[in-house]
């Protein structure tokens, strides 16, 4: 039910095979430096073993540092580890990736459709879906790679 541009294509002809996994136990600081750094919205989340925990995307990290309720807040302040005169101040209630991720990511087959993995996507409400296979990460589909697809057939 694709469009004549995609009708054949799968996840594995359009999904990123390099992609940037965070561990489930990195703080979410590094988490925002890294997705800055990478220049990507969001990432799949692995635990040590690299099997799939979740996703963390710009909008979970927004949602914790603005959306979170007073009751939330207070509860959750937190300081960053920072140097000051020679002394560290350590942030002991810093959440790590899987305290704020997506548990349940849209996962995928390589063989799955672009008009499945697109459907996928409205369906779920969101904009990239996590390629595994025997549960761990071997590439990601973002809407722009489906809009790629379908503008390189126009």
């Amino acid at each position: 039910m694709g469009t004549d541009a995609t009708e054949g294509l799968a996840a594995r002809d359009i999904m990123t095979r390099d992609v940037v996994c965070l561990n489930e136990d990195i703080d979410i600081h590094e988490c925002e430096k890294i997705l800055l750094e990478k220049g990507i919205s969001g990432a799949p989340v692995v635990d040590m073993q690299g099997h799939l925990r979740g996703v963390i995307s710009k909008t979970d990290l927004v949602h914790y540092h603005f959306d979170r309720g007073d009751e939330d807040v207070e509860k959750g302040e937190t300081y960053r580890i920072q140097e000051v005169g020679g002394s560290h101040v350590v942030d002991f209630n810093t959440p790590s990736a899987k305290d704020v991720m997506t548990p349940v990511p849209c996962v995928a087959e390589e063989s799955t459709s672009i008009a499945d993995l697109a459907a996928l996507m409205v369906r779920r409400e969101v904009h990239r879906v996590v390629i595994c296979r025997s549960g761990k990460v071997v590439g990601i589909v973002s809407s722009m790679d489906i809009l790629r697809a379908i503008a390189r057939g126009a």
